[in-house]
């Protein structure tokens, strides 16, 4: 935008003010790729037989004109005494037509350019000569491989030439003239205007999507929780449908079949809604290629219609234009791999077969695997694309690739700690050891995963501290949450009381918390107490099993605790204690004489 408002701006003050350029300056030509070997011709030299071709190019806008021709040159590091290689013929003929644009901008009162025909050293040669000067110019010689490419006699290619020369001479003319150049001006103007109001609509509705998509991944994080609450009634209930519909109980089985029905249609809706979610980032990156495209189209339509600036406009067709593209798809390659990602962890996922527990754990693994599996990708296609950009400047990208893979090299036996981290990183993932969410213990760390890459495992203790770990310091595990948890929960009762009791008063509690839907939901299977598990001088041992859902085991532990603290105290149940034995020497003596 900035490049466009200044180039008007110029363009603007330069026909406005009358300031034109000085005689002697030339429009600067654009590098072209050329080869190191000297035995191949320059990229728009071409070769027929013994002959080279290069084409003669408009100084307004490089259009071709027509093409010159000059005996072939096999070595241009050893140019015969004499001989002057094609394309530097060419961009002569070229220099000479722009002195010619270069007065006809100068004058204030636009010359007429007539092209002629004349003999010099008994060659035909071309010359432009105008009423407001007295030397002409020499452009071209006609030479016997010019006629002997073009398959035609001296005099017919001069003549054919010279009409090409006197129609660009004339063109040459109408775009000097200063109603040209405002009209011309006039309509950058409005292409400039055209191209703010595009972007500005652009980014309007860019705003639009992003607080839609906000509002969408707020309804995606529900339809989450929904999903889940329906896939744990549906787990739970599974089993009391299939007695019911073996014992004939019709209604109890329908209400079952009509729970299954509730949960597809929950997660159908679920989809739909992160379909709509993708669907809109899809939009706005398509609205990002459509801004760039805009204003590529919008710089290319000014610089082909301000003659000062038209010679450009052909070489904005060329190297940008595969720039464009070659990124655009990149970025394409990125969007499908990440969304082909995505649908294979969601196939993977979402699966109402499995177990609950196996459910969830999926859902904590395949968010890791997900990120490392998305970055991989997006580095190496950005890695490809950078070496199709460097290939587009012909710089030799198998000598980068060397160079690269020579430092990388010498990196990894630099910095083998960190190569160990990445092996054991990917390790940790294919091995499924643990995943983001889980609660784990490392040696004498422990806490909740709150990070996992290829390098580090950070984890959140219950002070709140961060703690990262390298992975390759990483050797024994402990999963605290893996699949299903459990809490072991023992007490000492003192002998007084009825064993039998206790037991039972421990059954009745676990039950009573097995059948409340707060907690059922929390506890796959009922409780199991196991009974008494040891006997010691301070009491008796009983010892409860509770499995629970993964990270469930403390909330559970507890609420369990605190009822059979005050189940005890309503049945005066008494906590085991250590037992004291006083000895009395005196008093042992006394009895022994006794």
């Amino acid at each position: 935008m900035l490049i466009c408002v200044f180039t008007v701006s110029a363009s603007l003050g330069w026909t406005l003010t009358g300031w034109v350029p000085p005689a002697q300056s030339q429009l600067p030509s654009l590098p072209t790729a050329t080869s190191n070997d000297p035995t191949k011709p320059p990229q728009e030299v071409t070769r027929s037989g013994d002959l080279e071709i290069a084409p003669v190019k408009s100084p307004l806008d490089g259009k071709q004109l027509f093409e010159v021709a000059s005996p072939t040159i096999w070595n241009r590091d050893n140019v015969p005494e004499g001989t002057i290689p094609v394309e530097v013929r060419a961009q002569e003929i070229t220099d000479r037509l722009w002195r010619v644009v270069n007065r006809a901008f100068q004058a204030k009162t636009k010359p007429t350019v007539a092209v002629e025909i004349a003999t010099l050293n008994n060659r035909l040669i071309l010359q432009l000569s105008d009423d407001q000067s007295s030397r002409p110019i020499r452009l071209v010689t006609v030479t016997e491989p010019d006629a002997d490419y073009h398959s035609e006699t001296l005099d017919q290619l001069a003549q054919e030439w010279q009409g090409i020369v006197q129609a660009e001479m004339v063109r040459l003319k109408q775009l000097s003239s200063v109603d040209v150049l405002r009209q011309r001006l006039g309509q950058s103007l409005q292409i400039l205007l055209g191209l703010l109001v595009a972007s500005f609509a652009i980014w309007f509705l860019q705003r639009l999507l992003t607080r839609r998509q906000k509002r969408l991944e707020a309804r995606y994080q529900q339809e989450l929780a929904a999903i889940t609450k329906a896939e744990k009634a549906r787990k739970a209930t599974d089993e009391i449908a299939q007695s019911d519909i073996t014992a004939g109980k019709g209604a109890e089985a329908k209400q079952v079949v009509d729970l299954r029905s509730q949960f597809l249609v929950t997660m159908h809706h679920h989809f739909s809604v992160k379909g709509r979610l993708e669907f809109d980032k899809f939009l706005k990156w398509g609205l990002f290629w459509l801004f760039i495209l805009s204003w590529y189209i919008g710089i290319y339509a000014i610089l082909s219609r301000i003659p000062v600036l038209m010679r450009w406009s052909n070489y904005v067709l060329a190297t940008p234009l595969e720039i464009i593209l070659v990124w655009f798809s990149i970025s394409l390659a990125i969007r499908i791999s990440k969304s082909l990602i995505d649908w294979f962890i969601d196939t993977w996922k979402v699966n109402p077969y499995l177990p609950l527990g196996e459910v969830q754990r999926i859902a904590l693994r395949t968010r890791t695997i997900s990120g490392a599996l998305k970055g991989l990708s997006t580095f190496i296609l950005v890695v490809i694309g950078i070496l199709l950009t460097l290939g587009l400047f012909n710089i030799p990208t198998s000598s980068i690739l060397a160079v690269g893979t020579v430092f990388g090299l010498a990196i990894s036996f630099g910095s083998q700690s960190l190569i160990k981290d990445l092996v054991n990183g990917c390790l940790i993932l294919i091995e499924d050891q643990y995943a983001v969410g889980d609660v784990i213990q490392i040696g004498n760390k422990s806490g909740l995963v709150e990070n996992l890459n290829l390098r580090v495992t950070q984890l959140r203790n219950g002070e709140g501290q961060l703690i990262t770990i390298p992975n390759s310091n990483i050797t024994d595990v402990s999963n605290l949450t893996r699949l299903w948890s459990r809490i072991d929960f023992s007490i000492v009762v003192a002998y007084e009381n009825d064993p039998k009791q206790v037991l039972d008063i421990l059954k009745e509690v676990s039950q009573q918390l097995f059948r409340e839907p707060e907690w059922r939901d929390r506890l796959p299977e009922p409780p199991e107490v196991l009974g008494i598990d040891d006997l010691s001088h301070t009491g008796m041992l009983m010892r409860v099993w509770i499995k629970t859902t993964p990270m469930e085991q403390w909330s559970v532990g507890r609420e369990f605790r605190l009822r059979v603290r005050q189940a005890f105290e309503a049945n005066n149940i008494q906590i085991g204690r250590p037992q004291w034995i006083t000895y009395n020497a005196a008093l042992a003596k006394s009895t022994l004489q006794n």
